[in-house]
């Protein structure tokens, strides 16, 4: 037969050629085309199999696999029920412009071509027909279990009939009639039909049964001959009810079978998404994926983690109670790096290195690859429930830690944004800010060099004050950021165990010039209260607040410091009797950046950074700080920090 013409259309362009591989005889005469056709044109060939639930490796198929990647086709292998859809999904979602598949003997009615031209309307398809070889069934049957149950079904059709024959003959040497006996074999055809796993069995002992209540209760006896014609009709009545019965049973078992698998499906997959949703690192899905695959299919397993883009030492996990084995050959951990590579199922009971124990499976999402798992298959196929359950666990597992890693992604973006715009406003509000005292230091300095002699000691003093004022204003901003950027990078604090009075002590001692104009009172706890603490952030924090006093609160005040315990830490509080803070400004004053009046400061010479340091300085010792109007008028500031007993 001639091979079918190629379309110019589709050459006359880059073209991403796709073959479809199987285990038919004629699949190398289909790779051959397209693999030549590939050259002609320039184009990328990439050879498709696709895996079914029941679907086994056989030699034709590894043959054929290793004939397209020797022609240059890059090999993948999906999976799926519906074999042409599958092939279709691959298609549409891979930018393919030809594909080409071979047709059986059986497919006279081209349901393959009719079925593709629907589902790829934009691609060129190119049917290649083959009269030689027979399309066969995507699944077979695993022949020593069909065997062991037709040797099963085959004893329970024998016992049956026997059984129904000894309570015949019960019923033949005593006063029931011949229709009792007939019953009896209905039952027993009822009961084999149900009892077995064919219909076959069923019409089989609707044989027997005419064939043993002839032979042993009809007149003439032992033979088959037949005289009385109501007894045929009896006959066609009983292979027709077995017929029925056997079909009919056929489709409960089935409905049960199906209803039974699907439950437990939706068990197991229920219970490891329910664990999944709970795990928050990588390990933690890793361990219940691993742990949930080894209850449902008894075997052992290795996990293959990814780092620096590769793989990772192995990690085993062992089925409960079995011995452990030696490890993994070194042909396998080959194997492994080859799936993480190619994204795709290799191993035992699959069309690549199937000389493998194991079967290894890539856990991932779209192109992404999270990590790739080896099962010992002990020489046994996976059942079709456990087929999909595994695949479904690693799907869920693969798309949970793709939405990590998405929301990690998504948290570090809004971070950096969050950085960028404190780093902007920081920068706009030092800009801004430090231009005024040194503006004024300037000035006061240029006016010194040029008419000190002409400056009473009044005025030079006033200027010198300035310019202190001045310096102090930005050594503070200064102290301020380079703390601000210490906590930021994480630097480790230098704690050591220190008494609070004293602290406090010598933190007074650096707070602004202006204290003069106010009254500090000291109310310390007399009680010997010693707590684990950077000193220098601290009476930071006690300078930013007694300053903030100083600054907003009106000449004469007073400001009070005090501390006390309180049950397992030490409470410092800081109040004055100022003008107080506004009940909306409260939520908002720890917060970068934030005067009470401007959200932004843009005037004035106030950064707005010493109360959200003070915040970020205590909570990095473990405390807690917080604001607070004092009664009848006045502000206030509590920390508290774990107190060390000694």
């Amino acid at each position: 037969m001639q091979e079918e013409p190629i379309k110019q259309s589709s050459l006359s362009k880059k073209s991403n050629i796709l073959v479809c591989i199987s285990g038919s005889p004629s699949n190398p005469r289909v790779i051959r085309i397209a693999a030549r056709n590939a050259t002609l044109t320039g184009s990328s060939l990439t050879a498709l199999y696709v895996r079914t639930r029941e679907g086994t490796a056989s030699t034709a198929l590894k043959e054929n696999i290793e004939l397209s990647e020797s022609l240059g086709a890059t090999f993948r292998e999906i999976y799926g029920d519906d074999v042409i859809v599958a092939i279709a999904e691959y298609a549409g979602t891979h930018d393919i412009t030809d594909l080409y598949i071979g047709m059986s003997g059986q497919d006279r009615r081209q349901t393959v071509s009719k079925k593709l031209t629907k589902l790829l309307p934009d691609i060129d398809i190119h049917i290649i027909p083959d009269e030689r070889s027979e399309l066969r069934p995507s699944g077979i049957r695993n022949q020593s279990r069909k065997q062991k149950y037709i040797v099963t079904d085959t004893l329970k059709l024998l016992f049956i009939m026997s059984s129904a024959t000894v309570v015949s003959f019960l019923f033949y040497h005593s006063s029931f009639s011949n229709a009792n006996i007939i019953t009896v074999y209905i039952m027993a055809v009822l009961v084999t039909s149900i009892l077995t796993s064919e219909k076959r069995f069923g019409v089989l002992a609707a044989v027997m049964y005419i064939l043993l209540f002839n032979f042993l209760f009809i007149e003439p006896r032992f033979t088959l001959r037949v005289y009385d014609p109501s007894y045929m009709m009896t006959y066609v009545v009983s292979i027709f009810a077995a017929v029925l019965t056997g079909t009919v049973s056929a489709q409960l078992k089935e409905s049960m079978k199906n209803a039974t698998d699907n439950a437990y499906q939706a068990r197991v997959l229920l219970n490891a998404t329910k664990l999944l949703e709970k795990a928050e690192t990588e390990d933690e899905f890793f361990s219940i994926t691993v742990n949930q695959l080894i209850q449902l299919l008894g075997r052992d397993i290795v996990l293959f983690s990814i780092a620096d883009n590769r793989l990772k030492t192995p990690v085993y996990h062992y089925v409960k109670n079995k011995t452990e084995s030696t490890g993994m050959a070194e042909s396998d951990m080959e194997i492994a790096d080859w799936v993480y590579k190619n994204r795709t199922r290799a191993g035992a009971f699959t069309g690549r290195f199937s000389d493998s124990s194991f079967q290894f499976l890539a856990m991932m999402t779209g192109m992404e690859v999270y990590g790739v798992i080896a099962i010992d298959m002990d020489e046994r196929e996976f059942t079709e429930v456990e087929q999909t359950i595994l695949l479904s666990i690693i799907g869920e597992c693969s798309i949970r830690m793709e939405n990590r890693r998405i929301a990690i992604e998504r948290e570090k973006a809004m971070i950096l944004a969050e950085s960028e715009r404190f780093r902007a406003n920081l920068l706009r509000s030092i800009s801004h800010d430090i231009r005024t005292p040194l503006t004024s230091i300037s000035g006061d300095a240029y006016t010194l060099m040029n008419s000190e002699s002409e400056l009473s000691g009044e005025e030079r003093h006033r200027i010198y004050t300035d310019i202190y004022d001045d310096s102090m204003w930005l050594i503070n901003m200064v102290e301020n950021l380079l703390s601000i950027g210490k906590l930021n990078e994480g630097v480790k604090l230098m704690k050591t165990p220190e008494v609070v009075e004293d602290v406090l002590e010598e933190a007074l001692k650096h707070v602004d010039r202006h204290v003069s104009e106010h009254r500090i009172i000291k109310n310390f706890d007399h009680e010997f209260l010693m707590a684990e603490m950077d000193t220098r952030l601290i009476m930071q924090v006690v300078v930013n607040i007694v300053n903030n006093a100083i600054k907003y609160s009106q000449t004469g005040s007073d400001i009070v410091v005090s501390d006390e315990r309180e049950g397992e830490y030490v409470a410092v509080r800081i109040e004055d009797n100022g003008p107080g803070i506004a009940d909306h400004v409260i939520p908002h004053i720890f917060d970068s950046f934030y005067t009470g009046h401007n959200r932004v400061v843009d005037a004035g010479r106030s950064l707005g950074l010493g109360l959200s340091l003070s915040k970020s300085i205590i909570e990095a010792h473990g405390g807690t700080i917080e604001a607070y109007r004092v009664k009848p008028h006045g502000a206030g500031f509590c920390f508290r920090l774990k107190i060390i007993e000694i």
